[in-house]
């Protein structure tokens, strides 16, 4: 019998890492963060998890870069665990967007009257150390049924206004592509009007994962855009850019996300290439996103002021193509709105105080 055909991103998959002591000796961890690593699943925290393609990365941007303390270096701060996740503050949330509140199927969120979010997976290809759904994340709940697909099915036959449905999790393109197209096929099995949004990090962790065959699988369900999250212009490898332009040439178009972090970005001068960059690659900056309440992540938050003047200089040094939308989620399920347009309220010594689409106020903290 033949040798099993196993597509290379799957088995860098199973090549994953997932032990500190197995990360390139460039990295070198302190005893604090070994430690910390070491206790994440028994404390049932995030986890930690690395490819070796994406390791090999992060040694490389260390290595070409020793003018940065390894500490500071944007991609370990990203994807190495911390000893300050431990660090939860009052104001912050396990569920920082309030997608409880909207929740109609266990991993189903209907929050905005023309658009769902449905939770494919728990499982990421490697977990942000500032995600802000880590409190599910950590769980590692496996990929959704065909029972709950065929049900959310039946929830878009029968709210026509849903016109768009993210796919999000976790990451869905984790999985294979014979799960992706089953997905498809039964979540659009009475409505053909629905257009799909792809939430992930692939072409950041594994740019391998975009083979010709899910490229494909994406350009048979069209309309489907995808939106990668991309924070750093080091994140703009060869293999990420040949990713996105394979997608770009299929005919799916392509607008990012990007979250305001602390130490990695908080720079206009790293944000200015990073957009001028993408556009470039034919993708859309969408969001530029205030950095959520979830716990164990304030040493990645930027205050908000500080936000607002690195978007001012923004505003001068970009074109409207190369600008994303500076904007926050309210904390507790306020939803999203744009920083620039829609000022605080009200402010005390503590917080601003934002006014939700339905004309509620929501706190966000200064500090």
């Amino acid at each position: 019998m033949g040798r099993i055909f196993r597509p290379y991103w799957k088995k860098l998959i199973s090549r994953s890492i997932n032990d500190e002591s197995k990360l390139p000796g460039i990295v070198s961890l302190s005893f604090e963060e070994k430690e910390y690593i070491n206790s994440l699943k028994q404390r049932g925290l995030l986890p930690f998890v690395i490819n070796p393609w994406l390791a090999g990365k992060l040694g490389e941007s260390l290595a070409e870069h020793p003018e940065i303390p390894p500490g500071k270096n944007p991609l370990r701060l990203q994807l190495i665990p911390s000893p300050e996740e431990d660090n939860i503050l009052e104001n912050e949330l396990e569920d920082p967007l309030g997608e409880a509140e909207y929740r109609v199927f266990p991993r189903l969120v209907h929050q905005y009257p023309n658009r769902v979010l449905l939770l494919t997976t728990g499982n990421c290809i490697s977990y942000c150390r500032h995600c802000f759904r880590r409190c599910y994340t950590s769980r590692g709940d496996g990929f959704i049924s065909t029972k709950e697909q065929l049900e959310i099915a039946e929830y878009l036959k029968a709210h026509a206004e849903v016109k768009e449905i993210l796919i999000s999790g976790g990451d869905p393109l984790l999985y294979d592509d014979f799960r992706i197209k089953n997905l498809f096929g039964n979540l659009f099995k009475f409505r053909h009007d629905v257009l799909i949004r792809i939430c992930t990090r692939a072409p950041v962790f594994l740019p391998q994962r975009f083979t010709k065959t899910l490229i494909k699988t994406l350009k048979a369900h069209r309309p489907l855009w995808l939106i990668p999250h991309i924070n750093h212009p080091w994140e703009l490898t060869r293999e990420t850019e040949k990713a996105l332009r394979r997608v770009i040439d299929a005919g799916i178009p392509v607008q990012s996300q990007t979250v305001l972090l602390k130490g990695v970005n908080d720079n206009p001068d790293v944000l200015e290439e990073l957009f001028n960059r993408l556009v470039f690659i034919g993708v859309k900056p969408g969001y530029l996103f205030q950095t959520d309440l979830a716990p164990g992540t304030s040493h990645f938050r930027t205050f908000i002021d500080y936000g607002l003047k690195i978007y001012s200089e923004l505003e001068k040094r970009l074109s409207g193509l190369s600008l994303p939308v500076y904007a926050v989620d309210l904390p507790g399920g306020g939803g999203k709105i744009p920083l620039i347009s829609h000022k605080a309220e009200k402010s005390d010594n503590l917080y601003y105080y934002y006014k939700s689409k339905t004309g509620k106020l929501y706190p966000y903290p200064k500090f």
